[in-house]
């Protein structure tokens, strides 16, 4: 693939990032906390999926600390990933929970709150990073 397809195949990933971002903020204001969560977590990965795709490579997996650390630059992605990391499984999986637990027993107005902004930084961060290897973002 050349430079220029990577270049335009990590925007797409970026598009989509901002768009689960904007998924997420509708949803926590319609008090849907748990898909909050998961919204955001999907825009992490896929702007980290977007910086690594800009770099020539896709990781199959959707644990974002496990792509962050395919980052030469990922400590200060690890932490915010690691947060976000917990939102993927129990969000979507009723047997990923306690029992007789709903994911809107367990994931409340401050975790959509702090998922948003943990996605929101990392998003921040990620398109900076991104820009700088030449891709054009949304």
């Amino acid at each position: 693939m050349s430079i220029e397809a990577q270049l335009e195949d990590a925007a797409r990933w970026f598009a989509a990032a901002r768009s689960d971002l904007s998924a997420a903020k509708v949803l926590q204001s319609s008090g849907h906390f748990a898909l909050t969560c998961f919204h955001a977590q999907q825009c992490a990965e896929k702007a980290i999926k977007g910086l690594l795709v800009a770099r020539g490579t896709l990781p199959k997996t959707h644990a974002i600390v496990r792509l962050a650390k395919e980052l030469p630059e990922r400590n200060e992605v690890i932490r915010r990933a690691e947060r976000l990391d917990r939102y993927y499984v129990g969000t979507r999986y009723p047997d990923a929970l306690p029992e007789g637990a709903s994911a809107d027993d367990v994931y409340d107005r401050d975790d959509a709150a702090d998922a948003i902004g943990s996605a929101e930084g990392l998003l921040d961060l990620l398109s900076r990073w991104a820009l700088a290897q030449g891709v054009v973002l949304p």
